[in-house]
């Protein structure tokens, strides 16, 4: 850091305090970063409620975390986008895997398990087109940013050098 900058923050405390602002762009790391603080986060709940809780609280307590570490993949999404030079729209891509998890996890808390496990045979096609719309978006998450500053703002690299 160069004497007078500002320290940057790091990256998965960006990512929660831009968890509603698209504008701006954000590097791979900061997307990993925020990924596997996720993933512990996730893999740490899990390992403790399976100790102490019965399944319908284990599902309960997992849902309600996954829809809380959530909340701010979108912008970031975005912003990782920006960092390409390209437009947010491709976030889109998510949406089916979102709906697919939400009308499943639906029926699993209202009609029951086996009524959930119904609906995955007659909707496996579903799964299909989920897993081609997430690896596509994947792809383009992983794209290098552009170097320097585009229309979206300054490079990110740079100013955290």
């Amino acid at each position: 850091m160069l004497a007078g900058e500002a320290p940057q923050p790091v990256p998965v405390r960006r990512t929660v305090a831009l968890a509603f602002t698209a504008a701006g762009r954000a590097t791979r790391s900061e997307l990993v970063s925020y990924a596997l603080a996720a993933a512990f986060v996730m893999l740490a709940v899990s390992f403790v409620t399976a100790l102490v809780a019965d399944y319908p609280v284990r599902a309960l307590v997992s849902n309600g975390l996954t829809v809380i570490l959530a909340i701010p993949v979108p912008a970031l999404l975005v912003r990782r986008l920006h960092d390409q030079g390209r437009n947010g729209w491709a976030v889109w891509l998510g949406l089916p895997g979102f709906i697919v998890w939400l009308v499943r996890t639906g029926i699993a808390l209202s009609q029951g398990m086996q009524a959930k496990i119904e609906l995955d045979r007659m909707t496996w096609i579903l799964d299909w087109v989920v897993i081609l719309a997430n690896l596509a978006l994947v792809l383009l998450l992983a794209l290098p940013g552009t170097a320097g500053p585009n229309r979206f703002g300054p490079d990110p690299r740079r100013s955290a050098a």
